[in-house]
């Protein structure tokens, strides 16, 4: 049975990778086009101000995208999820945000949830960071996958009072 999602879980992951990397793809051509029609247009050698904003928008888009797509392969590979690279993919995303959104047209409450989310953000990168937290295994986490279910069996077996190794190298 875990076989059996574990195979899912991978075709799942497999086909979100190839999903991804196409979108990936089209945006990447989209914005070359996107930026070169610019050019042509413009009578001179900057860019409107909207069209920049736009440029920049679909540029972290594509950064946001490249990373998530990081995190997927990771994912496959190790069976893990890099805590460091989710919060950074979303401080991208509220930069993003911050970069497109017109901020006439937001109210005060709205700008302010933005500031609490972007500092709220920032601080559990650093705290990250300084802890050294870079990977969150999710078998140990979600007692997940095939290694904890042998680890189960295993520990079922073992007598109670045990002596731990780590115990005997403190004292």
């Amino acid at each position: 049975m875990i076989k059996t999602i574990r195979f899912i879980e991978k075709m799942i992951i497999y086909t979100l990778i190839v999903m991804m990397a196409g979108i990936l793809v089209l945006a990447t051509i989209e914005l070359g086009y996107f930026l070169w029609k610019s050019m042509l247009q413009s009578s001179s050698l900057f860019f409107e101000l909207d069209d920049l904003m736009d440029l920049f928008g679909v540029f972290l888009l594509i950064l946001i995208g490249i990373e998530l797509l990081d995190t997927i392969k990771v994912y496959l590979r190790q069976n893990v999820v890099h805590v460091e690279v989710v919060v950074l993919v979303a401080i991208i995303a509220i930069a993003r945000k911050v970069v497109v959104m017109k901020i006439e047209d937001l109210e005060g409450m709205m700008i302010i949830g933005i500031a609490v989310l972007i500092v709220s953000l920032s601080v559990a990168y650093y705290l990250i960071k300084r802890a050294g937290l870079i990977m969150l295994d999710c078998d140990k986490v979600f007692n997940c996958g095939e290694k904890n279910a042998a680890k189960t069996d295993s520990n079922a077996q073992e007598p109670e009072n045990e002596t731990n190794t780590d115990d005997l190298a403190k004292k």
